[in-house]
């Protein structure tokens, strides 16, 4: 991939992320502002009853389980309360629901990079792991710094994972 398709991919992605950031806020935005408004009309309404209490305490009144204006007012706060919770609870599905789909995206782009990776990794394999057959009997040859494998050791030399000057058995070779 060229750098400029690189950036061109980099910057396609940024925009999509700050799109679908923008796009949650908003959402979740104009349902904090519902909530605002609900609260308001809460307050309101117990501004209402407050008043309405009052009256009454000043008339004389002392029964409020029977008057229907304070049922009335009472009810609209119930209603109130319940579509405050609503809203909040949508609050918490954009959320949630925008976690659940930036973990999608992220098993994808790691799948995708996996994806990647073995491609990449194929198609570089069979070069870097070239093996050529010796003239000496067809031992393997150990990449630069490496010792061959233990088949591909000479005779008399440590056998693989032995310590210097030792066989596998324990036993100290003759060249030690």
């Amino acid at each position: 991939m060229t750098l400029w398709e690189d950036v061109k991919r980099n910057i396609a992605a940024w925009y999509e992320a700050a799109a679908d950031k923008t796009e949650e806020l908003a959402k979740v935005g104009l349902r904090r502002y519902d909530i605002y408004g609900i609260s308001r009309d809460i307050e309101r309404q117990f501004s209402e009853i407050g008043s309405h209490v009052y009256n009454a305490v000043k008339e004389g009144r002392h029964d409020f389980t029977d008057d229907p204006v304070l049922a009335s007012l009472v009810a609209k706060v119930d209603a109130l309360e319940q579509e405050l919770q609503e809203k909040q609870a949508e609050i918490e599905r954009i959320k949630a629901e925008k976690a659940r789909r930036a973990r999608r995206e992220a098993e994808a782009a790691a799948e995708a990079d996996a994806a990647t990776a073995a491609a990449a990794g194929a198609s570089v394999a069979p070069d870097a792991a070239t093996t050529d057959q010796t003239a000496g009997g067809g031992e393997a040859d150990a990449p630069a710094g490496e010792s061959p494998p233990a088949a591909a050791q000479p005779a008399g030399s440590a056998e693989a994972g032995a310590p210097a000057g030792e066989t596998g058995d324990g036993e100290k070779s003759e060249g030690a």
